[in-house]
């Protein structure tokens, strides 16, 4: 047995000695920054979070590999190797490893994301040896066949919509029938393999290109598992020291994720021929942050949250311009994007989209109203405090902030960074990313409304019809007689 070791301070002691306020107890469920955090070895990650208020377990293994990690032309590799780990060992077979899950109380699933793919289990507390063994099992000694791989193939066809055919390939791959976000995107986020050019599909992949992504990402430096739950720790650890812990260490890294750069000036898109119909459009702002490692994250959500009832206030309460007016914030390791979008009819975009910079506008001039940032602030606060009720709500939070611990050792306290905001710090990130000269303004606007459609459609029949009649008529009197 190759024992535990570089075990790494449990953060109850280094938290019990920071400074707690009383609104960490209020809204922070018990305990959620206290875990284990440890490394074996063979560098394998293990997080372990002790909650007694429910029989079940939830586990998660993450490994860090992702679409960013590969090509454009191989984007779906980590996604294809997911589907295929679940696919059937030398022991058991697909159906199987379903039942053996479901039939003991668990449900199973997995998910590739930008930089990382995630395995998940939630189970039964005292079925959680099988649980462990099972996840170790499908990691280890799946058979990667090419009969598998091409089944895989097809069953990522119909996941990502169908498959593409080579002309829709090559017509998206030059913009045509590419939607406005995807082309603003590659504004915002050039060169880094965050956007490919052409559109993500599993075509080009060999049974090779897969196993060598295996033998390349899924070493124990790039797997932490994540236990949270009702478990007998001893126990536990025990088993993930006899079945992961005997990993082989991995003799070199993989390549690491890019940051992209910023954008160097202003840009506006609109898709072309996509959308190609529609009665209505949109229209967005939208700009390059930074990543999760970044501490602006807190200000940005919060701006997030005032700036999304603003919008909605002013343009569907007040003005019934547009249906869903919305501010939205996403973050990835080494990139963020914030946006401001408003969908309204063809004819209204336009006063819709100065609205919305006007909104900015005023942000960048003078810090918002202190009131209406608190209100945000206790919004967030109000939903973290019912958002972590169960096992599976707590330990998809320390997947997603998983890079902390890695940097840092902890967490961060999250109420505790969004409570000390204050309106001036929210200033300054508008200033810092949300600036006019880095601005992106996505127009999605259908190439033909409806009404231009059906007279299109009926121009073109009528012109049918024309041409339809003149052919019978010289018919006609070229066969008869004069």
């Amino acid at each position: 047995m190759i024992p535990v070791s570089r075990f790494i301070l449990p953060l109850a002691l280094i938290v019990a000695f920071l400074p707690t306020a009383s609104y960490a107890d209020k809204y922070a469920p018990p305990g959620l920054y206290d875990v284990e955090y440890l490394t074996l070895n063979n560098d394998f990650g293990v997080v372990l979070k002790h909650r007694q208020h429910a029989h079940n377990v939830a586990v998660r293994l993450v490994v860090d590999v992702g679409h960013r990690h590969f090509p454009c032309k191989k984007r779906e590799t980590a996604h294809f190797l997911e589907h295929l780990l679940f696919t059937g060992t030398s022991t058991h077979t697909e159906t199987e490893l379903d039942r053996l899950i479901e039939d003991n109380g668990g449900t199973w699933n997995a998910v590739t994301s930008q930089s990382n793919t995630e395995y998940q289990i939630d189970i039964f507390d005292e079925n959680l040896t099988l649980a462990i063994d099972t996840l170790f099992e499908i990691i280890t000694d799946s058979l990667l066949t090419p009969e598998k791989v091409e089944r895989t193939r097809q069953i990522i066809h119909k996941e990502l919509g169908g498959k593409t055919s080579t002309l829709r390939r090559w017509l998206y791959k030059r913009g045509i029938g590419k939607p406005a976000a995807a082309k603003s995107q590659e504004l915002l986020f050039p060169g880094t393999g965050v956007v490919c050019p052409g559109l993500d599909t599993p075509e080009g992949i060999t049974a090779a290109d897969i196993e060598q992504a295996y033998q390349r990402y899924y070493t124990p430096n790039r797997m932490t598992l994540i236990v949270v739950g009702n478990f007998d720790e001893a126990r536990l650890r025990a088993q993930i020291d006899n079945t992961f812990g005997q990993l082989k260490p991995a003799h070199a890294n993989a390549s690491e994720l890019r940051k992209p750069p910023y954008p160097s000036d202003t840009a506006e898109v609109t898709g072309t021929l996509a959308p190609l119909l529609g009665s209505n459009g949109s229209v967005s702002l939208a700009y390059r942050t930074d990543g999760s490692n970044s501490s602006d994250i807190y200000a940005l959500w919060v701006l997030n949250v005032f700036l999304d009832r603003v919008l909605y206030e002013k343009i569907r309460v007040l003005e019934g311009l547009s249906y869903s007016p919305e501010a939205y914030y996403i973050w990835d390791v080494g990139y963020g994007l914030f946006a401001a979008t408003a969908d309204s009819e063809l004819d209204r975009l336009d006063l819709v989209r100065t609205m919305i910079d006007e909104e900015l506008a005023q942000l960048r001039t003078r810090s918002p109203n202190a009131e209406d940032i608190e209100t945000a602030k206790q919004r967030i606060l109000l939903s973290r405090a019912q958002g972590y009720e169960s096992n599976a709500q707590v330990a998809n939070y320390y997947v997603k902030n998983l890079h902390e611990l890695k940097s840092l050792g902890q967490l961060t306290n999250h109420e505790q960074a969004v409570e000390k905001l204050t309106p001036k710090d929210i200033h300054e990130v508008v200033n810092k990313y949300l600036r006019a000269d880095r601005q992106v303004t996505l127009w999605s606007i259908p190439t033909l409304t409806y009404t231009q459609f059906f007279a299109f459609f009926a121009a073109a029949l009528v012109v049918l019809l024309m041409v339809v009649v003149y052919a019978y008529w010289r018919i006609r009197r070229r066969h008869t007689p004069t």
